[in-house]
């Protein structure tokens, strides 16, 4: 029997190998999927741990150690770490400090009238960089160095902050300085032996510092430090001491997705058991926001996970039909075969169980390959576009998990290719001719699939929450919905269906068009195509479902590029925005006018109104005029131009005293009741009542910046937003005896490329601190290298090429087979003295005429699904609808690279088959014999 089998595989091997081509390429690409989550998932989560959320996953921990305590408490503190961070490997680090010092009164001139104060501190000297003298050693003893000199008292060596050297014009070998106690301690000597500075001030380490690491804070008061010292002289009685930090830090670099649930409970519990630690001394306290980074890990893993089952159950549905069509071609290749096996006494099982094991041969070597591929593959992917500038580097091993993906694609595909040889078996004559549709689309089944799609998109269109594939179960947990990540392939498949019933009108048409003709290739083509017109319906949808595979592909990679910019746009609203400062009010518009490269500096207003059901709109109020040149918006949601003409008609501003107009979302006039020309009461300074009346004068989808307002409560849902021209609010304000607010925010226009460089500026100042600067590219940047959301868009286009490959194996196979069946025809074509040439033009004419309905009939269907369905699935790493909403692009030079690239195999194919030159008289014999 065993050799039986081989001779059928022997007979029927170019068939066969086709087979077993797409059942390696199937389970290669969906174990490379496997392996490609499993892997961006866990390393994307150690480089957010490491990386952007290093400070946020940090513990801090803060206590008053009694004296002689030291080394214990740092015991307890790691002990209490260890637990934190479940038992992962930890590395301490501490800051101890003094009280508050005033520097010498000498120096107040120059500082307004106020003192500048310091703290001592021992800091981690791994953590900073001595740039000039040398370190600080303990308490010495320096004659006349006391108040008059009349006494000798104790120095104190200390390093200086390098920015608070410059500021102070202190370094080594200076003199010998008093710094006094703000409470009730002895004034202290020091002596300034070095100067350093933070080997990297983005280090988790220096959130211990109240300065941040910069030297220099400008406030109510000028602050500088920390005056580095020797840890001994916080332990004696030289100086003050508050008490002392521990920043724990933790070594993620074995981290996996599998961990998160037992980490994030142990993140919770380990900070609570730390302040309830009375080894630490009086009212210690600890936190961390490692649970809250974990959370948003874990959401944006469930975004990346659903866009790839999205894409891997489309390429399941086109790999299963592509081996249907070949299973059912080598099924009919069979046909005499299994009818003599039948009429010789062979059972039906035994029938299908010779095509079980052709099956198996072919599982089984992709169900070994496949999984062993995967980790290579998955390299390649991490190295195409979008994920390719994140530097992220994949650890991939064939787990499990790999392993039984590929078993079970394999075996999937064994079912697929035995599907069509249990009909056989049947033993049932078909008929001669064949109907224009297929029974189940004569039943309806297109029209019940079509149903199926609706109600699935319906479901995924909406979701009040945004989640797209997303949705919460019973207990609240967000998790993947099968059926709404199955919607796009069933819409897909629906619309594919469909097709089979314009293959009777097309063909119909193309037949009365060729008729009118002349020539004979097109006239026989036309009435070959209209006599069994579901010949060439397999090719057809394999070519529709690739093509359009490939655009949903193009069209969401493009939408989401798009889309990260757009969300950097609206969050920052201009090149670069500031939070705050603490630049004095008068001074505040010429010092950021005045920065390097910024073109125009527009103050702004921000406050919360709310509004029922637990909304919260947003106000903002801004200087239009100076803002419109780089106000970031998009044109189809309000352009910048027609926001100004809407708030200043005519471009002049309205006299004093006039109500001010507001340009408003559609989302607040839904959330308000309110419509455009409504007069309507807002918060804005010290107005009556602390509000003002304004004149809702045009609704736009979406203004930069209106989301939910910063602070607003956990339960409050945005309203939307408003805005107004911040000089008319004032002059409204004055003309009331009102008093105008002052600026919250300053938005900065730069001039190209020198958004950076105003940044820089920005975030040296020591009134500034440099978190309260956006800067619009940095966002930018931010969202686009996010691996969680990179990762799957690399995937998008390896998935799309698998689809082509596999819609050009079975477009190959169906051709191959369709020339083969109708050789005898051929023959008797030829032997009536019909020349090559016009063959191969009937050939070619027939297979281009599928060829160009599926592309044509592909772009469509691509077109549509891709702008309804990427909306959707499009989300935020916080697993949330973007805003501003997603603007669909399908670039044409993309979408025609993937035309000419589905098209080239097959066209290849046609040339091929339309210039094989075969022999009639032995294709008549054969037919004669038979």
């Amino acid at each position: 029997m065993t050799g039986f089998v081989f001779l059928r595989v022997r007979a029927h091997r170019l068939l066969l190998a086709a087979a077993l081509l797409a059942v390696l390429l199937t389970t290669a690409v969906l174990a490379t999927l496997t392996a490609f989550s499993g892997a961006i998932g866990d390393a994307a989560l150690r480089q957010s741990l490491r990386t952007r959320s290093a400070a946020q996953a940090a513990l801090v921990v803060r206590t008053q150690v009694p004296p002689g305590k030291d080394e214990s408490a740092r015991e307890e503190v790691r002990e209490g770490a260890l637990r934190t961070f479940d038992g992962l490997p930890v590395r301490l680090r501490s800051l101890a400090r003094s009280g508050t010092y005033a520097l010498p009164e000498k120096d107040r001139a120059g500082r307004g009238g106020q003192p500048g104060l310091t703290r001592f501190a021992a800091l981690d000297r791994s953590r900073i960089t001595l740039v000039k003298g040398s370190w600080p050693g303990g308490a010495g003893r320096d004659e006349g160095a006391g108040k008059g000199g009349s006494k000798s008292e104790r120095v104190v060596e200390v390093a200086l902050p390098e920015t608070a050297a410059a500021k102070l014009k202190l370094g080594p070998g200076a003199a010998p300085f008093t710094l006094t106690d703000r409470l009730t301690g002895p004034d202290v000597t020091v002596r300034v032996t070095g100067v350093y500075r933070p080997a990297d001030r983005a280090d988790p380490y220096w959130q211990l510092d109240e300065l941040g690491g910069r030297g220099v804070r400008k406030g109510v008061f000028m602050t500088y430090g920390p005056l580095l010292v020797a840890p001994s002289v916080l332990t004696g009685s030289h100086v003050s001491a508050e008490g002392t930090q521990w920043l724990a830090t933790a070594d993620f670099s074995a981290v996996t997705t599998d961990r998160v649930d037992a980490l994030r409970d142990a993140a919770t519990e380990g900070p609570a058991a730390l302040a309830r630690n009375r080894a630490l001394g009086g009212n210690p306290g600890a936190d961390t926001a490692l649970p809250q980074v974990l959370d948003r890990a874990e959401r944006a893993l469930l975004v990346s996970r659903s866009t790839l089952l999205i894409v891997a159950l489309q390429l399941i549905m086109l790999a299963g039909y592509a081996l249907l069509l070949v299973a059912r071609l080598l099924s009919t290749e069979r046909g005499g075969e299994t009818e003599l096996l039948l009429a010789r006494g062979g059972s039906r099982g035994r029938i299908t169980w010779l095509a079980a094991v052709e099956a198996l041969l072919l599982a089984l070597p992709a169900a070994v390959i496949a999984p062993l591929l995967a980790a290579p593959l998955t390299r390649l992917l991490a190295g195409q576009g979008a994920l390719s500038r994140t530097g992220i580097q994949l650890e991939v091993s064939a787990g499990t998990g790999v392993w039984l993906a590929g078993v079970v694609t394999a075996l999937g595909c064994a079912v697929a290719v035995v599907a069509p040889a249990l009909s056989a078996a049947s033993g049932g004559r078909r008929s001669v001719r064949a109907p224009a549709l297929p029974a189940p689309l004569r039943a309806g089944a297109d029209v019940g699939l079509l149903v199926i799609a609706g109600v699935a998109y319906w479901q995924l269109d909406s979701r009040t929450s945004g989640t797209g594939a997303l949705s919460d179960d019973r207990g609240g947990q967000l998790g993947i919905d099968p059926l709404l990540v199955a919607a796009p392939a069933l819409a897909l498949l629906a619309g594919t269906v469909v097709t089979l019933r314009l293959l009777p009108p097309a063909a119909g048409l193309a037949e009365r068009r060729a008729a009118r003709g002349r020539g004979l290739p097109g006239a026989l083509a036309g009435w070959q195509l209209s006599r069994r017109p579901l010949r060439g319906a397999g090719p057809v949808l394999l070519l529709v479902l690739a093509v359009a595979m490939g655009m949903l592909a193009i069209g969401q990679g493009a939408s989401w590029d798009r889309s990260q910019e757009d969300q950097a746009d609206f969050r920052a609203g201009a090149q670069i925005r500031l939070l705050g400062s603490r630049v004095a009010d008068g001074e505040q518009a010429a010092v950021f006018a005045g920065l390097p490269g910024v073109r125009a500096a527009a103050p702004a207003v921000r406050d919360a109104m709310p509004l029922s059901d637990s909304r919260q709109a947003t106000v903002l109020a801004l200087d239009v005029t100076k803002a419109a040149p780089g106000l970031l918006t998009r044109d189809d949601l309000g352009h910048g131009d027609e926001i100004t003409a809407a708030l200043l008609p005519g471009g002049q501003r309205p006299k004093a005293g006039a109500k001010p107009r507001a340009v408003v979302t559609d989302a607040f006039l839904d959330a308000s009741g309110s419509r455009v020309g409504d007069r309507i009461e807002v918060p804005a300074g010290s107005g009556k009542d602390g509000k003002v009346g304004v004149l809702i004068a045009k609704s736009v989808p979406e203004l930069p910046t209106a989301g939910l307002p910063e602070g607003a409560e956990a339960s409050a849902r945005s309203g939307g937003g408003l805005l107004l021209d911040l000089p008319t609010l004032a002059a409204r304000l004055a003309a009331s005896d009102g008093t105008p607010p002052a600026p919250t925010e300053w938005w900065l226009t730069t001039a190209p490329g020198q958004a950076d460089r105003a940044a820089d500026a920005l975030r040296a100042r020591p009134d500034i601190d440099p978190e309260q600067v956006l800067v619009r590219d940095e966002i930018a940047a931010q969202l686009r290298d996010d691996p969680l959301g990179a990762g799957p868009q690399a995937a998008l286009l390896a998935v799309a090429a698998a689809a082509a490959a596999l819609a050009a194996v079975g477009f190959a196979v169906s051709a191959a087979g369709s020339l083969r069946e109708r050789s005898a025809e051929f023959a008797v074509l030829r032997a009536l003295g019909t020349p090559r040439r016009q063959l191969a033009r009937l050939i070619a004419a027939e297979q281009g005429f599928l060829l160009g309905l599926a592309l044509l009939v592909g772009l469509g269907l691509g077109a549509v699904l891709t702008r309804a369905v990427v909306p959707l699935i499009v989300l935020t790493g916080e697993a949330a609808q973007p805003v501003p909403p997603v603007l669909v692009e399908l670039p044409v030079g993309r979408v025609a690279l993937l035309l000419a690239a589905t098209a080239a195999v097959p066209l290849l194919i046609i040339t091929a088959l339309a210039l094989r030159r075969g022999d009639p008289k032995v294709s008549l014999r054969h037919e004669g014999g038979h």
